[in-house]
């Protein structure tokens, strides 16, 4: 069953943040190569953070501790990028939550239909990971999702785990990454969590 007229989607490679030297982050998103958009936070009535992005239809809040930021081009994703954008907010180098939208799928995925694609996703998603994965069918605020467990990440100079989790919106695939170490792993899967629980395709009345 072909989804799109690629195979699967291009899944972002979990990778360092961009120009960013001895551990600290950026407090704005820079573009540094294709594809990255400026993420343009807002307060909300929490005093956390809400997200939002240029093209992007996703909306969540995170902890107002981390910080917009752009993505390293090289490797950063693997297969079709012509259309794909991609935006990030982090506490470190290597510690982050990564948004990419894939859009353009040749039909919506539904929650009628997804348990029927999903083969093709967990493809490319062992593929990139370089170990056989299986994803699980769910939702993420009503939206048709799959969400594969925390697994290490190949190609880093230090030792990082990601959870990977894909949502459909219409006929766009949205791939939210939460990568961590070891030393910001419990602030991160907060944070992920929170992403996961508060994300909406209506934004904020705050934004």
């Amino acid at each position: 069953m072909r989804l799109a007229k690629r195979v699967g989607p291009a899944v972002a490679l979990p990778l360092a943040i961009a120009a960013c030297g001895g551990g600290s982050t950026s407090t704005s998103t820079t573009t540094k190569g294709p594809g990255n958009v400026n993420e343009q936070p807002s307060k909300a009535a929490n005093g956390q953070l809400t997200f939002s992005a240029p093209g992007m239809a996703i909306h969540f809040q995170y902890p107002a501790q981390f910080r917009a930021v752009a993505l390293a081009p090289s490797r950063r994703t693997a297969g079709s990028t012509t259309r794909a954008t991609h935006s990030a907010v982090a506490i470190g180098d290597y510690d982050l939550l990564i948004v990419s939208r894939y859009p353009g799928l040749r039909y919506p995925v539904t929650a009628r239909n997804i348990g029927a694609v999903k083969p093709q996703f967990d493809a490319v998603i062992s593929r990139v990971l370089g170990r056989k994965v299986r994803g699980t069918v769910g939702s993420v605020g009503g939206l048709p999702a799959i969400f594969w467990p925390r697994e290490p990440v190949v190609g880093l100079p230090v030792k990082a785990t990601v959870m990977i989790v894909n949502v459909f919106v219409g006929k766009d695939e949205y791939e939210l990454q939460c990568q961590a170490t070891s030393a910001h792993l419990a602030t991160i899967e907060a944070a992920c969590q929170e992403m996961l629980a508060t994300l909406t395709t209506r934004r904020s009345s705050t934004s």
